[in-house]
C-alpha cells in the first residue's frame, strides 16, 4: 500500500507542476507565436520519447530481473538449509539434531533479523555467517562414512554459503548513479517539448501535458521501488524460509 501512496503523491506532484508550467508558458509566450516552432517540436517530442523508451525499458527489464534473481536465490539458499539435516540423516542421533537446531537457528536468523534490515534498508549484518560457521565446525564431524547417498553435510554447508554469497550481493545491486542520471535527464528531454506546443484550448494542453508527465514519473518511480527487491515484500517473500522452518519442525528433532 505504501508505494500505491508514493506513486500517487509523485504523479500528483509532478503533473502538478507541469501543469503549473504550462499556464505560465502559455502567458509569457501565447499559442499563436509559436507557429513557426511547432513542426519542430513535434519532431523533437517523437525523437527524444522514442529514444527514451527504449533507454527505459532497459532499465525495467535488468531490475525486474534482479528481483526475480533474488527471489529464486532465496529459494535455493532455504533448500540448501533444508538439504543440511536431510544429508546428515544417518549420522549419530546427537550430531544430527546439534545441526537440525543449527540449521533452524539460521532459518530463524534471516527471518527475524537479516530480511527486516534489508527491507529497511540496512546490512544484514553478520551473526548469520557465525551460525554457518558454526554449523560447518559441527558438520566436519560427521563421520564420512554416516550418509554414502548423497553430499556430506560440510558439502552442503558450503552450497549455502555460496547461495547466502548470492543473495546478499543481489540485495546490494543498484543500476547506478550514471543509469540514473540517464533516466532523469532523459525525462526532462522527452517531457519538455510538450510544455510549449500550439494548443488552441488550453484544457487540451493540460490533458496532454499531465498524461505524458505523469506516465513518465510512474515509470521512474516503479523503477526506484523495485531497484532493491529486498526493501519490497511482494518482490521478494519469506515464503522459501518459512517453508523450510516447517519442514525442519516437522522432523520431530
Amino acid at each position: 500500500m505504501q508505494a500505491y501512496v508514493i506513486g500517487l503523491l509523485w504523479f500528483l506532484g509532478v503533473s502538478g507542476l507541469a501543469a503549473a508550467a504550462v499556464v505560465l508558458i502559455r502567458r509569457s509566450w501565447p499559442p499563436d507565436q509559436r507557429a513557426d516552432i511547432h513542426d519542430v517540436l513535434s519532431v523533437v517530442f517523437s525523437m527524444t520519447g522514442t529514444l527514451y523508451a527504449v533507454v527505459a525499458a532497459f532499465v525495467f527489464i535488468d531490475v525486474w530481473q534482479i528481483g526475480n534473481d533474488a527471489r529464486a536465490a532465496t529459494y535455493r539458499e532455504a533448500q540448501a538449509v533444508q538439504a543440511i539435516t536431510w544429508s546428515a540423516e544417518n549420522s549419530p542421533p546427537e550430531l544430527r539434531a546439534e545441526i537440525t537446531a543449527l540449521s533452524k537457528q539460521y532459518l530463524h536468523e534471516i527471518l527475524d533479523q537479516e530480511l527486516p534490515r534489508l527491507r529497511a534498508g540496512l546490512p544484514a549484518g553478520d551473526e548469520g555467517w557465525t551460525v554457518l560457521d558454526n554449523l560447518r565446525s559441527v558438520s566436519a564431524r560427521v563421520p564420512a562414512n554416516a550418509d554414502d547417498s548423497g553430499d556430506s553435510p560440510e558439502s552442503v554447508v558450503q552450497t549455502v554459503m555460496q547461495a547466502r554469497e548470492d543473495r546478499l550481493a543481489l540485495a546490494d545491486k543498484r543500476i547506478g548513479s550514471v543509469t540514473w542520471f540517464a533516466l532523469l535527464f532523459g525525462a526532462l528531454l522527452a517531457g519538455m517539448p510538450i510544455l510549449f506546443f500550439r494548443f488552441d484550448h488550453i484544457g487540451t494542453q493540460l490533458a496532454m501535458t499531465t498524461a505524458v508527465v505523469g506516465m513518465i514519473t510512474l515509470l521512474l518511480v516503479t523503477i526506484h521501488q523495485i531497484e532493491r527487491p529486498f526493501t519490497s515484500t511482494e518482490r521478494v517473500p519469506a515464503t522459501g524460509y518459512q517453508n523450510a522452518v516447517t519442514r525442519l519442525d516437522s522432523l520431530g528433532t
